[in-house]
């Protein structure tokens, strides 16, 4: 009864969403939006043809990015697989179609039984992996339903959607009984799946693998990346990374009043969604801030104040110029974002009041002193002058959460031995 009322409800909101479905179809040339419907491109079937398939699903950049962890470990082992990620997003099938061993990437198909038999024809998996709170009862439900093993792996559930699942338990509790195996990140994460019916022989507390999110970038790449830049040698950069609604105002007004006694101070800003990008090229302008969009630099076209990142993936590598780092969604009711992609380049990072997503880790770097958390934009301002001015206190935060990133790592090796198993078995 569950699934005939869920299939009811996404049928209703296809239908109202299908002229804006029709119009990106049409706009795109059918291209990638095909593949929402179960359809995909000659080319891709043909990778997939000849060779078992492992299926990864991530919603978007941030599972993408965890999610190449995971495949990265299991391509060594298995290096004849073929390898598949589908994503909810346009924007995570670009950054997993351009990563390292990775076969195939599509956007994951409607949660709808036929679309999703089609789906599983071309895809052909041995197991699918599933990331973080993926829960698409109809893909799970198919899935199990022609005996193929489900991992959810970096699982978690937080209070928010915790408290939004709870009064469907008599529903999801099906749907998490479709998973083999549970890796989830924390203690709490194993209590709330459990009070929503998932079996709790099927849990494994592994840990976050955000932790093994380490740094791979070389000296010499650092160098290459500031010249692509083009930044004034020697000049202090302020990182706004995964800004949101609100939060770039905020930003470029405190970055005026710190460009009084910095001078020499840019601003590299980085709005989460890039279809927002006109918008904040609107608050460049009515701030008089001047601007470059990181695809438009060159030797003629250089920054003077400000660069307004306009680049899909690129965000985590760039956090190495960073001599200050803000990481957005934390001042709106976003929940923040994944502060340990600062971490892993050897900087402190400052957040703001609102870090509910993330809530273990930012009490983590807290307590180790490897961030700041604050709760106004003047403690903001406040704080990031402090830290442009005292060298040795980012130094000590940055050293400090390298340190905390390497202490905490673990929880892939302790994945890819429940993998083992389910593959084995």
């Amino acid at each position: 009864m569950g699934y005939i009322l869920y299939n009811w409800v996404f049928i209703i909101f296809l239908i109202l969403a299908l002229p804006f479905s029709l119009l990106k179809i049409i706009l795109t040339k059918g291209t990638i939006h095909r593949e929402r419907w179960g359809f995909y491109p000659k080319y891709l079937g043909r990778e997939v043809s000849e060779r078992a398939t492992i299926w990864f699903h991530a919603a978007s950049v941030g599972e993408v990015k965890v999610a190449l962890l995971l495949l990265g470990a299991m391509r060594r082992i298995y290096p004849h697989h073929c390898f598949l990620i589908s994503t909810t997003t346009p924007q995570g099938r670009a950054i997993a179609s351009q990563a390292s061993g990775v076969d195939v990437a599509f956007l994951a198909p409607l949660d709808l039984p036929w679309i999703v038999k089609r789906a599983l024809r071309f895809a052909k998996p041995q197991v699918l992996f599933v990331a973080e709170t993926e829960l698409w009862p109809n893909l799970l439900r198919e899935v199990k339903r022609i005996g193929i093993p489900i991992i959810l792996f970096n699982g978690r559930i937080s209070h928010r959607s915790y408290r939004f699942y709870r009064p469907l338990r008599f529903f999801f509790k099906g749907v998490l009984r479709n998973f083999d195996f549970l890796c989830l990140k924390s203690s709490d994460d194993r209590e709330r799946l459990v009070g929503l019916g998932a079996d709790p022989r099927a849990i494994y507390v592994t840990g976050d693998l955000k932790f093994h999110q380490l740094s791979t970038l070389t000296v010499e790449e650092e160098q290459r990346l500031k010249q692509q830049l083009r930044l004034p040698r020697g000049a202090p950069i302020f990182i706004a990374g995964s800004t949101h609604e609100g939060e770039e105002k905020m930003i470029l007004r405190i970055f005026k009043e710190l460009k009084v006694d910095f001078p020499r101070l840019i601003l590299i800003l980085a709005p989460r969604h890039l279809q927002r990008i006109q918008r904040v090229k609107g608050l460049l302008d009515s701030e008089r801030v001047r601007w470059v969009k990181r695809t438009m630099i060159d030797d003629g076209y250089k920054p003077r104040d400000a660069i307004l990142l306009d680049t899909i993936g690129e965000l985590a590598a760039i956090y190495c110029l960073g001599t200050v780092i803000f990481v957005g969604g934390s001042f709106c009711k976003v929940g923040g974002h994944n502060i340990l992609e600062v971490l892993a380049h050897g900087k402190g990072v400052v957040f703001g009041p609102h870090m509910e997503n993330f809530r273990e880790i930012a009490q983590l770097v807290l307590e180790h002193g490897a961030g700041v958390q604050v709760k106004t934009p003047k403690e903001l301002k406040e704080n990031v002058r402090k830290l442009l001015t005292v060298p040795h206190l980012r130094e000590e935060m940055g050293m400090k959460g390298f340190a905390l990133l390497k202490r905490n790592q673990g929880a892939l090796e302790k994945t890819l031995s429940i993998v083992e198993k389910c593959l084995q078995g």
